[in-house]
């Protein structure tokens, strides 16, 4: 049975993380169609089609795509992680003038290759659904324009319980970590839920702007475990407010570690020791440092997480 959700976050171990990330459906993006589409996601469009009244001749609008590939949506093998990433791009309507903002949804029928009408994806029981992550390049084609990541989770009856919403409006061409929490408004048992990543272009450029896409999460835990398998240790939150949680890494053995977190100017600005024993996680208390970026280093290995 599916309990009720408490509002609250509650660490997990990671032993059930494999679990946790396998409701986001292709979230790595490594199943690829033979039609070179991502399984599991994509965009309803249908090509506006004109009817002469005196000839019954139909017309369809011209579309140019703004990639090789005749689709909004599609797998690259410009990859964070694996052999496959998802891009968004965006067409243009030669015939209107108007430029197509591409959107990329997640839906649970392998077999269409598009959302059509869309229930969402089930939320298995047990699972938590607490922020939205991902790893993205973006390549905007002017300074306006934006692209939106959105997450929506609802109910048994289909009705919203929170939404995380992220903007993503800075041009990357490295891969970029972005999250952003779920804020709930109601109580009630989470069961489905829609994930979106859209371009949001107001120009009439036809080269449209692009969004690359890898690597999405919904819960801190399965983040880390991405982090976990690659990694000496891993650090999530990576935008923090009150803590930060470490997990060892495959790559380190279990014992105590002596962590220095650092500013970006190399200056020591705590330091604490903390024993990671086998896929346990620990607590480090980041409350009192101040807003910015900050390096986290032990035994030989640094990695980074902001402080908000």
């Amino acid at each position: 049975m599916k309990r009720n959700y408490l509002f609250a976050f509650t660490s997990l171990s990671i032993l059930a993380l494999g679990s946790l990330q396998a409701q986001v459906v292709n979230g790595n993006f490594e199943t690829i169609k033979p039609n070179s589409l991502v399984s599991n996601w994509g965009m309803n469009f249908s090509i506006p089609v004109s009817i002469d009244l005196e000839t019954g001749q139909n017309t369809s609008d011209v579309i140019l795509y703004g990639a090789c590939m005749p689709s909004f949506v599609f797998g690259t093998s410009d990859a964070h992680t694996g052999g496959y990433a998802m891009q968004i791009s965006n067409g243009y309507n030669l015939t209107q003038n108007q430029v197509i903002n591409a959107k990329a949804e997640i839906f649970n029928d392998a077999t269409q290759d598009f959302p059509g009408w869309n229930a969402g994806v089930p939320i298995e029981a047990g699972n938590q659904v607490t922020m939205l992550g991902f790893y993205y390049k973006y390549y905007p084609v002017q300074n306006d324009e934006q692209a939106v990541a959105e997450l929506i989770v609802l109910d048994e009856e289909g009705t919203e319980m929170g939404r995380a919403t992220a903007n993503i409006t800075q041009a990357t061409s490295t891969y970029q970590y972005l999250y952003s929490p779920v804020q709930f408004t109601k109580s009630g048992i989470p069961s489905f839920m829609y994930i979106s990543f859209s371009m949001q272009a107001e120009s009439t450029n036809p080269g449209g702007g692009t969004l690359i896409v890898d690597d999405v999460f919904v819960n801190f835990a399965a983040l880390a475990q991405n982090q976990f398998e690659s990694s000496h240790f891993g650090v999530y939150p990576t935008l923090a407010d009150q803590e930060i949680n470490v997990v060892r890494g495959q790559k380190s053995p279990s014992g105590l570690y002596e962590f220095t977190i650092t500013n970006m100017d190399g200056k020591i600005i705590q330091q604490t020791s903390s024993e990671l024993l086998g896929q346990n996680s620990v607590q480090i208390d980041v409350s009192t440092l101040p807003k910015g970026i900050y390096l986290i280093s032990a035994n030989g290995y640094t990695t980074k997480f902001a402080k908000k």
